[in-house]
């Protein structure tokens, strides 16, 4: 009896290994089951069939229901694993030719890295990737409902469309995330410009981090630097609602020193700060959490 047959393009060898692992507990209940390769021009024709006095366990019917649910859940991996890269380096391709290739594969790769980080969190019934499994597999049973054939570039083509929608939207956020890198990186530039063309005016500042995520300056001495423009930018911070965190880039911009030495990073609230001094100021950073030095002047404030 033939259960199903799939025409596919491309990796016909890797869509059997996959849909092998997924019918393997049949064969474990001596269930038999022939599989069968048949090669042409351009595609291939993977064919199931079945011996129906094999099948003892449970009635026929729904024996052709599980083994198709079993082959659409073999179908989403395969797909997900070699049809999904290629689908979304097409559409990068297609909607954004106007990046040079670099920037394409730098896309692509914010997109790998966001999949694997959903695929991670797939526990949870909400993630994306669950969700794309169900709506597919969903589809593809219904599809198997009335028909023993699916073509596999076909069904992705006409019958999956709100699946490529999403992958459309995920290409769309990796490109936003890659502009924002991008001007990131180039105001990172720009201030370490501004920092190499400064003279330092202090050669070691300490940046102590209070809890309430204000901080203080002092010099190699132990002096708290407060100078007329420190002064004049934290005026300004009260008026225009700057935070503490612009302040602090500004004022080390300003300061220039030749090494820069971040303590109690634990009250940091937002890590993000310490990667930007620590990009700006390449090799001039050094942090710590309870250092000698903290102590002391903690105490000292304190007392």
């Amino acid at each position: 009896m033939n259960l199903l047959s799939i025409i596919v393009e491309e990796n016909v060898e890797e869509l059997q290994q996959q849909l092998s692992k997924q019918i393997e507990p049949f064969k474990n209940e001596e269930i038999e089951i022939d599989e069968s390769v048949t090669y042409h021009e351009s595609f291939g024709i993977l064919e199931y069939n079945v011996k129906i006095e094999s099948v003892k366990n449970y009635p026929i019917s729904d024996f052709i229901n599980i083994f198709k649910y079993c082959i659409a859940n073999g179908l989403f991996e395969y797909i997900k694993i070699y049809e999904e890269p290629l689908l979304i380096h097409k559409l990068i391709n297609y909607d954004y030719y106007y990046f040079s290739i670099k920037e394409r594969m730098e896309i692509e790769n914010i997109i790998k890295v966001d999949l694997k980080n959903q695929s991670d969190r797939m526990k949870d019934a909400h993630d994306e990737v669950h969700h794309r499994k169900f709506t597919m597999i969903q589809q593809m049973m219904e599809h198997l409902k009335t028909s023993s054939q699916i073509n596999l570039k076909g069904f992705i083509t006409f019958r999956l469309k709100d699946y490529t929608l999403e992958l459309q939207d995920l290409v769309e956020r990796a490109v936003e995330d890659f502009l924002m890198n991008k001007e990131y990186n180039e105001f990172i530039k720009l201030l370490k410009y501004f920092v190499d063309i400064q003279e330092a005016k202090i050669d070691i500042v300490h940046i102590l981090l209070e809890e309430d995520s204000k901080y203080k300056l002092y010099d190699q001495y132990g002096n708290i630097v407060n100078n007329d423009y420190l002064k004049m930018v934290a005026t300004e911070m009260v008026d225009k609602d700057i935070n503490y965190e612009d302040l602090l880039i500004s004022s080390l911009i300003t300061i220039a020193p030749n090494q820069i030495f971040i303590h109690k990073i634990s009250n940091l609230s937002n890590v993000e700060i310490i990667k930007t001094i620590s990009r700006v100021f390449v090799n001039k950073v050094k942090v710590c959490d309870s250092c000698d030095w903290c102590k002391v002047k903690v105490k000292v404030e304190k007392e």
